[in-house]
């Protein structure tokens, strides 16, 4: 990455004082390398430009390494459950077939439903949205920012969804709604010409009027990247991107999900670290050689490598004493260490991590096989902060959708007979994503939550509650009332209390 290549604190600090730096497109792009490192478990390695000067600046231990870094399992607990799951590719609403995204069609719109239906599956398909969805999830969480762009390819007549990567957002201008009104794409690229050569790549987008202006640049100087031309136009009426804010802290860009718990996993890392190579060092305690004088010469350490077999020799080392007296006495080298003292200490950072995050706790709860009720209680708070999460990726993935549909529709590509941009300015082609699970649903689960619904139910009833009253109070459509009170088993029962009110008023005659 040109421009930067020492770490400042600055970078990834989000105060309205450090502001610049923190939405600074080269200081971003730092800071999602270093994001990416914590979820591959190699921040502290020397292999990226930035790890001394991080360690330095953080004053950690010159081995540390990521021991108990839980960055991979954040990133993969939102890679699986924000939109995780099988898509149908029909579009559906996720009751007759289940979907990772349920589609509901706003009702003004329900004489188009099925059209808009067939359009969003088709687009899914060509953009491999079963993968790439899951894809968003992980960069939205892991560097806090992701962007999906809606791609109009006219020789395949396809319209897709691409995965726009935020350390190639140079810059994004936004709306006070959060639509882009401008954008600049910057990425090295292989030279289109010249083997082995790399270029930078740069395209701009800008509206002008309904138009949206593009712009595509080679080391700076115009160059048509796509086509015959440098520049072009299309009568969008809207820039076809979205840039979501995994979580939004009002600044330009967002927070990843690991920023507010790096200073924790230096942490624990640093004393996991120390404590694993004071255990080597006691494992491989040296010799005390009594009545010998001290070698002449001893293998060197400088200038070891990843090519030795010692790469990290100051992990190993312990100074060794010599004495020429047989009657000497040894003395350990080793000092004591509280190994279950320093345990525990790392034990309560990660305890305070896990209440920090509480889709950290999920693999506890998941083995100690709690009840149902339990673990629905456990969950609680994991599950509503996927909620929160989710808000913002549905509305910007159905904005997205629209796009689509309306480009690929004005153009006349197949699937999208019936659509045109028309419908997008129109509001033809609102939807929303219905309401699912975050996690995976027991079917034993479900019966005890059926049970201990019928019994309130039953309890209800007797006190007086007539049961269709306290249906409609627990949220059941009319409908599905309307249904149970035409069921044989209902028209029975009230027969039954028919009679015994008959009964009752002839005894009383």
């Amino acid at each position: 990455m040109a421009g930067v290549k020492a770490f400042r604190e600055a970078y990834v600090t989000a105060g309205p004082e450090a502001a610049d730096d923190f939405c600074d497109f080269d200081a971003r792009r730092l800071r999602y390398q270093i994001l990416w490192a914590f979820y591959e478990n190699t921040a502290y390695r020397n292999v990226h430009s930035w790890a001394v000067s991080y360690r330095k600046q953080h004053g950690l231990y010159k081995f540390v390494r990521n021991v108990y870094n839980p960055a991979y399992r954040l990133g993969e607990f939102w890679k699986t459950h924000l939109w995780g799951g099988l898509l149908d590719l029909a579009a559906g609403d996720g009751k007759a077939v289940p979907s990772a995204l349920p589609i509901c069609v706003a009702e003004e719109n329900a004489a188009m439903a099925d059209a808009l239906r067939a359009a969003i599956g088709a687009l899914w398909r060509s953009s491999n949205w079963q993968v790439k969805k899951d894809q968003v999830a992980l960069f939205g969480a892991v560097f806090g920012d992701v962007g999906i762009r809606v791609v109009d390819d006219r020789e395949r007549q396809k319209v897709y969804l691409d995965v726009v990567q935020p350390s190639t957002l140079r810059s994004v201008e936004r709306d006070p709604f959060g639509n882009v009104k401008g954008y600049e794409i910057q990425e090295l690229r292989p030279h289109p010409s010249r083997s082995g050569q790399s270029v930078t790549y740069l395209e701009t987008a800008e509206r002008d009027g309904d138009d949206v202006v593009y712009r595509t640049c080679l080391n700076g100087r115009p160059y048509a990247w796509y086509g015959e031309r440098a520049e072009w136009r299309e009568p969008y009426g809207f820039i076809p991107m979205v840039v979501l804010q995994h979580n939004d802290v009002g600044l330009e860009w967002g927070w990843s999900e690991l920023h507010p718990a790096r200073s924790k996993i230096h942490e624990a890392d640093d004393l996991a670290s120390a404590l694993s190579d004071r255990i080597r060092q006691a494992v491989n305690a040296p010799w005390f050689f009594a009545g010998l004088d001290k070698p002449k010469s001893a293998p060197s350490t400088k200038g070891a490598d990843a090519s030795t077999d010692r790469p990290e020799p100051g992990r190993e080392e312990i100074p060794a004493l010599y004495a020429k007296d047989p009657g000497a006495r040894a003395v350990p080298l080793v000092a004591d260490m509280d190994i279950a003292g320093v345990l525990e200490a790392v034990r309560a950072i990660l305890g305070e991590m896990e209440r920090d995050y509480p889709e950290l706790q999920m693999d506890i709860w998941s083995v100690e096989a709690p009840s149902g009720r339990a673990l629905r209680i456990a969950r609680q708070r994991a599950e509503a902060k996927v909620q929160s999460r989710r808000a913002t990726y549905d509305d910007v993935l159905v904005r997205a959708q629209m796009m689509a549909v309306a480009i690929a529709g004005e153009f006349g590509y197949p699937a999208f007979e019936g659509f045109d941009l028309d419908s997008y300015a129109a509001g033809r082609l609102a939807h929303s994503i219905d309401k699912r699970p975050v996690f995976a649903t027991d079917p034993a689960d479900d019966l005890e939550l059926d049970t201990s619904f019928w019994q309130a139910a039953v309890a209800a009833t007797k006190a007086g509650c007539p049961l269709p009253v306290y249906l409609k109070r627990q949220g059941w459509a009319d409908e599905d009332i309307a249904l149970l009170e035409q069921s044989p088993q209902w028209q029975s029962r009230l027969a039954q209390m028919s009679l015994g009110l008959e009964l009752i008023g002839g005894g009383n005659g």
